[in-house]
Order: structure tokens, then C-alpha cells, then sequence
């Protein structure tokens, strides 16, 4: 087993992202990469981001929640000091790279069949009806099955025996029996991940107007009028 090289952070890994993405990255990297990092010998400094700095290109969201789980501070520190970056907060640009694929999420098989499922659930049921399951199996899917195909598939689905197919527990007995499908590299159903019913809608923030300001006090009453003093002196007697 390899030792991970924290300078070298890629030397195993193959980036996820795709190469839109990877091009975007770098480019960001390098419009905001400064010289302040002195490595071994090397009597170059080398470009280098802060961890500060990686908050604010996550703050910018410029990936999809479906293909990005945006970590939390503590999940970004932990990564961080697996980089040795934890004192001194800056990052490379292969470690910027490493940091950020280590939060990339990829469709998973599984998932991507009980959603293929659900769209033909139109009532919600979450079951569909064993001839439902057959038109599906063999009229879609880029190798459809064959009619016998079709119904040695249905005779494993219908375990209740009711003609009726809970498709979730359907695809999770599938798995169980055969966990190599877990290593089945998956594609997304939906292309626009705005589309996935799977991904929750962000949250909607209402903004309160602010109450308008207090009116401005009332002015102080005007200062009462001196009293003259009267001319001349004193009345003689």
C-alpha cells in the first residue's frame, strides 16, 4: 500500500468532476493563487490558497447539490490536516483539487432504479401492478427483455404473491442478492438535476421587512419669554 503523499495529493486519485468543471476550478485557483508558500528547497514559492478562501469558492455554488455534498467548516478542517494544511492553512493547487473531489457525489445504480421505478408509479402507491413491471422491462432500457426474460424477472418480484410489487423492497432484495451490482457505474435518470424529484428544494428563506424607524421625537418646547426689567430705579417714598 501506497503512503499518501500530502504534496501530491492526486497521485492515486482520478478527479470526478468533469472537465468543464476541472477547467473552471483551475481557472478560479489561479485568478485568486498567490506565492506564499516555500517548499523543501524549492527556491520558487508556490501558488497557494488559503482555507479562507476555499470557503468562499464553495460559498459560490457552482455545483449542483446532486453532484456536490458542500461540507460543513469541522468536514473541511478534517481534510485539511489530512493535507497537513490544518496549521497552516493553505493549499495547493492539486490540494485544492484533492479537497474538493472528496465531496463529488456520483449516481449510485440502486438509486437511479427505484427513481426509474417511481416514474411509472403515477398514483404514488409506491408498488406497481406485475404487468406494469412487464410492459416496463420489456419495452425500455437500451436491452429490453425477452418475453421469457420478462417472466422469470416477474416471478422474483412478486415475493407477496398479490400481483402487486413494492418496487423499493423489489430493488433491495436485487442488491442483496447480488452486491456486485454495487459496483455498477450508474447514470443519472434525470439530466437536469432540477428535475430529480429525489433532491429536496432548497429551503425558501423569507426575508421580513425590517419594522420602519420610530418617528423622530417632537421637538423641544421653545424657551419661555424673559422677563423685562422695568426702567429706572426704585420709587423714592
Amino acid at each position: 500500500m501506497s503512503v499518501f503523499n500530502f504534496l501530491n495529493p492526486l497521485e492515486n486519485v482520478t478527479p470526478r468532476f468533469t472537465e468543464e468543471q476541472l477547467g473552471e476550478i483551475i481557472k478560479w485557483f489561479d485568478d485568486n493563487a498567490k506565492p506564499l508558500l516555500i517548499i523543501d528547497d524549492d527556491p520558487e514559492p508556490t501558488n497557494v490558497v488559503t482555507i479562507e478562501q476555499l470557503i468562499s469558492f464553495l460559498e459560490l455554488k457552482k455545483f449542483h447539490r446532486r453532484h456536490f455534498d458542500y461540507p460543513t467548516y469541522f468536514e473541511i478542517m478534517k481534510q485539511a490536516e489530512k493535507l497537513n494544511a490544518g496549521t497552516t492553512r493553505l493549499l495547493t493547487q492539486d490540494q485544492f483539487i484533492y479537497i474538493l473531489n472528496c465531496w463529488v457525489l456520483e449516481a449510485k445504480l440502486k438509486h437511479e432504479l427505484e427513481l426509474a421505478f417511481a416514474v411509472f408509479d403515477t398514483e404514488n402507491r409506491k408498488s406497481l401492478e406485475l404487468e406494469e413491471l412487464q410492459h416496463i422491462v420489456q419495452g425500455y432500457g437500451d436491452d429490453p427483455f425477452s418475453e421469457a426474460e420478462a417472466l422469470e424477472f416477474l416471478r422474483d418480484a412478486n415475493v407477496r404473491g398479490d400481483g402487486h410489487v413494492v418496487y423499493a423492497d423489489f430493488v433491495e432484495s436485487l442488491f442483496k442478492l447480488a452486491p456486485e451490482l454495487y459496483d455498477i457505474k450508474a447514470e443519472f435518470l434525470y439530466e437536469d438535476p432540477d428535475e430529480d424529484p429525489s433532491v429536496p428544494p432548497l429551503p425558501v428563506i423569507i426575508v421580513e421587512e425590517p419594522p420602519p424607524p420610530p418617528p423622530p421625537p417632537p421637538p423641544p418646547p421653545p424657551p419661555p419669554p424673559k422677563k423685562e426689567k422695568g426702567k429706572g430705579g426704585k420709587k423714592k417714598k
